[in-house]
């Protein structure tokens, strides 16, 4: 099989694996709006990720198809280089399914405070405070290598940065007013997405 045929397999694998991931725990795990003390309203930021989402499907579904539809967008990149794509995009899942587990009945698939919420610190918690969203940072950043195609990565890593820095917003501030020195000292000890090199 060649490098390409194979990598044009991979990348909707990549995108439904994680459809169906997130699918998964939505439908086992979600919580009931009676449950919710407070929660975000979903504003511009969310719809223009949205778009760039709507972009990089069909982007995606286009390089699937017929590569050269997307030939103007391409990357000259090595093999070695976009199968470390793939091996970024396996980390991000581990850690997204570490993260999953760990926070067990604390997730929640919209940001939001909910009644008898715990502040969880154990597992990838001890080190980052957003394990989730760097896990969606990895997997989906990962198709700029995979697909070796500027239009297919930058749409997906642009959604996943724009919802995660308004998601991160958010949070942080919900989780400050509801614990409040106990989160700002765990602020201290923690990365926002990657562990902290100087505590």
């Amino acid at each position: 099989m060649q490098a390409e045929t194979m990598f044009r397999i991979i990348l909707p694998i990549l995108i439904i694996g994680f459809a169906a991931h997130r699918g998964y725990y939505v439908k086992t795990q979600s919580k009931p709006d009676d449950a919710t003390l407070k929660k975000r309203n979903e504003g511009v930021i969310s719809k223009i990720a949205s778009l760039l989402g709507l972009i990089g499907f069909i982007s995606m579904i286009a390089y699937v198809v017929q590569p050269n539809w997307l030939s103007s967008t391409s990357l000259s990149l090595p093999t070695w280089l976009r199968g470390t794509g793939v091996a970024i995009a396996i980390l991000g899942f581990a850690l997204l399914q570490w993260a999953q587990v760990t926070l067990a009945n604390s997730w929640s698939d919209t940001p939001r405070m909910m009644k008898e919420q715990v502040l969880i610190t154990s597992g990838p918690y001890r080190l980052i405070r957003h394990p989730i969203y760097t896990a969606f940072i990895l997997i989906l950043s990962s198709t700029l290598l995979i697909s070796s195609n500027w239009l297919v990565g930058l749409s997906w890593a642009g959604m996943t940065i724009l919802e995660v820095v308004s998601r991160i917003k958010f949070e942080e501030s919900l989780m400050i007013e509801y614990f409040g020195d106990q989160y700002n000292k765990y602020m201290k000890t923690t990365g926002r997405l990657f562990p902290r090199i100087i505590k």
